[in-house]
C-alpha cells in the first residue's frame, strides 16, 4: 500500500518535489523490506525442506557480533536509542556459519529496536561461560507478557500485532532466529518482567573456546 501511494504521487502531475522526494524514499524504505521479508521466508522454506546448510568454520564470535552491529545501527539511529555493547575481553572462537550467526543477532537487535520506544536503551552483550558461547540483547521497550514467552518464537507470532504492523513485520524473525540457533546446535530463549518492563534474548552455543597461544619453538643457542 505505501509503494502504491507513493507510485500514485509521483504519476501527479502537478506533483511537489519534494513530496516527490519523499515519494521515492518511501518507496526504497518499503522495498528494502520488502527484501528482508522475502529472504526470511525463503530460509524458513529452505529449512523446514532440509535445503538450508551452514557453512562452518572457525569464526571470531567478536567479528560476527560487530558485522551485526553495523547492519542494524541505521534503524538504532533512526530511532535515537542507545546501545550499549559489551564483547568478552579475549577472543572466543567457535565452529558457526558467520553470515547466518550475524543474521541471528542483527534479527534480535532489529526486533529490540521495533519494540522499543524513540530514545530508549538497548544492551547486546558477547560472553563465554565455559565452553558455550552466550549472547543476549536486552531492552527496556514494551515487552513480553508471560503467556507468550514461548510462543513468540513460532512462525507468524506477534505478541503486539498492531506494533508489528506498522513495523512492517509478520512475526517471522524470531523462528528464523531458533532454527538458526538450533542448526548450530544452540538455543534461544526469551525473558521478560511483563508488559512495559523491556525483554531479553539469550543465545546459547556450545562449543566455543578462547584459542591458546600459538606453541613457537624454543631459538637455537
Amino acid at each position: 500500500a505505501p509503494i502504491r501511494n507513493a507510485l500514485f504521487i509521483l504519476k501527479a502531475p502537478s506533483a511537489d518535489p519534494a513530496a516527490a522526494q519523499e515519494a521515492r524514499a518511501m518507496i526504497e524504505r518499503q522495498v528494502a523490506q520488502m527484501v528482508r521479508l522475502i529472504d526470511d521466508l525463503i530460509d524458513i522454506s529452505r529449512i523446514s525442506t532440509g535445503k538450508l546448510a551452514l557453512r562452518r568454520e572457525r569464526v571470531d564470535a567478536a567479528a560476527v557480533a560487530r558485522s551485526a552491529i553495523e547492519a542494524a545501527e541505521p534503524a538504532i539511529r533512526a530511532r535515537e536509542h542507545s546501545l550499549e555493547v559489551s564483547l568478552a575481553p579475549a577472543p572466543i572462537q567457535i565452529s558457526a556459519d558467520a553470515t547466518r550467526l550475524a543474521q541471528v543477532f542483527l534479527n534480535l537487535l532489529n526486533n529490540a529496536s521495533k519494540f522499543t520506544e524513540p530514545g530508549g536503551r538497548i544492551a547486546f552483550e558477547v560472553r563465554l561461560e565455559g565452553d558455550t558461547l552466550v549472547a543476549s540483547v536486552r531492552d527496556n521497550g514494551i515487552g513480553i507478557p508471560a503467556h507468550q514467552l514461548e510462543p513468540i518464537f513460532q512462525m507468524f507470532n506477534q505478541a503486539d500485532r498492531s506494533l508489528e504492523r506498522t513495523a512492517g513485520g509478520l512475526g517471522v524473525g524470531l523462528a528464523l532466529s531458533r532454527r538458526l540457533v538450533e542448526l548450530h546446535g544452540g538455543t534461544i530463549e526469551a525473558r521478560s518482567a511483563g508488559e512495559g518492563r523491556g525483554s531479553e534474548f539469550i543465545v546459547r552455543i556450545p562449543g566455543a573456546a578462547v584459542p591458546e597461544a600459538e606453541d613457537r619453538p624454543s631459538a637455537e643457542a
